[in-house]
């Protein structure tokens, strides 16, 4: 935690929707969930440009104390029926250990960081995400990640689900091309907001360094 200590936090501007619904957040009910920002995907998708602004936006959320999570596909040892059909679909899921599995050196974690390992595309499937999040009374996200029509999408759709508050950041965001993630992002915001909200990150930062 900062040693600002709790702060609450003003609304974000984003679409369909001002972050969060009902106005009321801080930095102690909120994470920042980072996905799949693995060297192996980073490259495959030459998503720096995403993935600078990644740790622009971790920078400012470590600083204002917010919970962060780290979350990495990876292929479960004896395999699973994720990896086979990943495999079957042309889709390498990284072995644990291996290079593309690994963080880059860029992305320091703080201390107090939550890292999870998961073998498909939702980092709440098979791991303790849900239970670790609402045991530190977590109810408000903000996600990005690599893809968008990927990993971002489809935690951001569980977590809505299970009733958590959530904000894709876009430009935090990268999809394997730039139809699919403008798409997807679209799919979020369908209907008032079906999955959640949209924001630029330079409305999150606006936000989280608002006093």
């Amino acid at each position: 935690m900062s040693n600002r200590g709790i702060r609450t936090l003003r609304q974000i501007h984003a679409e369909p929707y001002s972050f969060p619904f009902d106005g009321h957040w801080s930095s102690a009910d909120t994470a920042l969930l980072l996905l799949g920002f693995q060297q192996g995907t980073i490259s495959a998708l030459s998503a720096m440009p995403a993935f600078a602004t990644a740790l622009d936006l971790l920078a400012v959320a470590r600083d204002c104390g917010l919970l962060v999570v780290a979350a990495r596909r990876v292929a479960l040892p004896g395999g699973d029926d994720v990896t086979r059909r990943r495999y079957a679909m042309g889709d390498v899921v990284p072995a644990e250990g291996s290079g593309d599995w690994t963080f880059p050196p860029q992305l320091i974690l703080p201390d107090t960081a939550l890292v999870v390992d998961h073998p498909g595309d939702n980092a709440f499937y098979r791991t303790p995400l849900e239970t670790e999040l609402k045991a530190r009374g977590i109810r408000n996200l903000l996600i990005a990640g690599l893809p968008t029509e990927g990993l971002v999408h489809a935690t951001q759709r569980t977590a809505n689900d299970m009733g958590f508050e959530c904000l894709a950041v876009a430009d935090a965001c990268q999809g394997t091309s730039e139809a699919r993630h403008a798409a997807q992002l679209g799919i979020t915001t369908f209907g008032n907001g079906l999955f959640g909200t949209v924001a630029s990150a330079a409305a999150v930062k606006a936000a989280l360094t608002k006093i």
